[in-house]
């Protein structure tokens, strides 16, 4: 039932349009990943234009167990949401007891008078419901949400610093009051702020009077970066502790099939968390993501040490790691460009019919054009020239299942290898990670 009612809602307040495009959290097409690659192809963009890209950070504290029942209720009925499901929705929230048990010993039975059902299929859209108009507090700044996890961008040329810095106070004091009236709390110790394009700028934002704190680096839904767009962090925290538990593994079991099979489930997810944002990788620090399949392959089989990492990746049935960035991000590429993955309007645009019927040239990505080789090795431009290397039968695959197959085939270390004339790395690093630098 309950599940039956999330769908219903979700896609009643998706298609009118209620629910703010800002919002990644728990709605169908959107996702953490879809969040970054928004969030990063605005920073690449706006800084390929020579602009600064200034960025707070807010934290709104225990934002899911302090939401107001009857303002929660009184939200839903503004978004039409009407009886009989309005009164069992509100069935839904009240009359609940909590306790506590300490070894045989249980508290007095108290009402729960705020927050969302934790552990419910209902309470997630419940409170992307309740704290979906925050966004109305922002007209100058384009705001970024996943449930509670809010982040804004301004983007201005340096010379239009003063008028930006205005707008952005004005809007951190509509927050406040957006806060106040909605009774949630703003952690201002876990608020803080970046900019992207000039460190030497230097000023002073606060809000409720708490001085925010800047940032030279984030941790943002569990990816790394800092002020200078380097994401060298994150790579340290992913091989870091990919070599931790790999060697867990390797202690602790002996058989080569329990230890692949650990190593797909348990590792190999660390070194594949938003691999489109790897695109902006230095060759070395792929080459490190790639040494802890290295290390296991070579320590599975260190009977035959003779063997090279592509014939040993071959023999335990792996793919190289470039390889498998390769193939999950011209699958995510496939689900932004046939809106299976949520993407803002014209992210990523096709080529204008040609008068000229040229062959293989149907289905083929318009290539923007920057002087900034941050923008251009950006995921969005680079897998935009590998999409249209692509065959065109497989860019014109109208099936997820099916493209997947398709690509999966025709991604062989020989083909890829050809695709581009490897000019950006040496024979032997292009074994280990391609010729591709993805």
């Amino acid at each position: 039932m309950e599940k039956i009612v999330c769908d219903q809602m979700s896609d009643y307040l998706l298609s009118e349009k209620f629910i703010f495009n800002s919002q990644h959290g728990f709605l169908k097409t959107r996702s953490c990943m879809t969040r970054h690659f928004e969030f990063f192809n605005l920073v690449f963009t706006k800084r390929s234009l020579g602009h600064l890209v200034l960025v707070l950070y807010l934290d709104i504290s225990k934002a899911f167990d302090m939401v107001n029942h009857k303002l929660l209720v009184g939200k839903l009925s503004s978004y039409g949401i009407r009886n009989p499901l309005l009164a069992w929705l509100n069935s839904f929230l009240s009359n609940r007891h909590q306790i506590v048990k300490i070894n045989s010993t249980l508290s007095k039975a108290e009402p729960v008078t705020s927050g969302v059902i934790q552990g419910s299929v209902l309470g997630p859209l419940l409170f992307i419901a309740y704290i979906n108009d925050i966004c109305k507090c922002f007209s100058m700044g384009r705001p970024f949400l996943y449930a509670d996890d809010l982040k804004i961008v301004y983007s201005f040329p340096p010379q239009e610093f003063a008028h930006t810095f205005s707008g952005v106070t004005t809007e951190l004091n509509k927050v406040a009051v957006w806060c106040s009236k909605w009774k949630l709390d703003l952690n201002a110790s876990k608020c803080g702020w970046i900019c992207f394009g000039d460190k030497r700028l230097n000023f002073d934002l606060s809000i409720n009077g708490s001085k925010l704190s800047r940032l030279q680096s984030v941790v943002d839904l569990g990816l790394r970066y800092s002020y200078n767009l380097s994401f060298t962090e994150q790579v340290n925290m992913q091989t870091s502790k990919s070599h931790r538990l790999l060697g867990c593994i390797l202690r602790n079991f002996y058989s080569n099939d329990s230890r692949i099979l650990l190593y797909k489930v348990c590792v190999r997810p660390l070194l594949e968390y938003c691999t489109f944002i790897l695109s902006n990788v230095s060759i070395r620090d792929k080459l490190r993501l790639e040494s802890v399949q290295r290390r296991f392959t070579l320590r599975i089989l260190e009977a035959d040490r003779t063997l090279d990492y592509k014939t040993r990746c071959t023999k335990l049935g792996l793919d190289t790691l470039w390889r498998r960035r390769l193939k999950l991000n011209l699958i995510f590429f496939y689900k932004v460009l046939n809106k299976l993955a949520f993407s803002s309007p014209n992210t990523i645009q096709l080529e204008e019919p040609s008068c000229y019927n040229l062959r293989n040239s149907a289905s083929k990505i318009k290539i923007s054009q920057s002087k900034s080789a941050l923008y251009m090795n950006y995921f969005t431009n680079k897998f935009s020239r590998i999409w249209n290397h692509l065959p065109q039968a497989i860019r014109e695959t109208d099936s997820l299942p099916l493209f997947v197959r398709h690509v999966s085939n025709f991604i062989s270390s020989e083909i890829s290898l050809k695709m581009f004339t490897p000019t950006i790395v040496s024979y032997s690093t292009s074994e280990i990670i391609g010729t591709l630098n993805v």
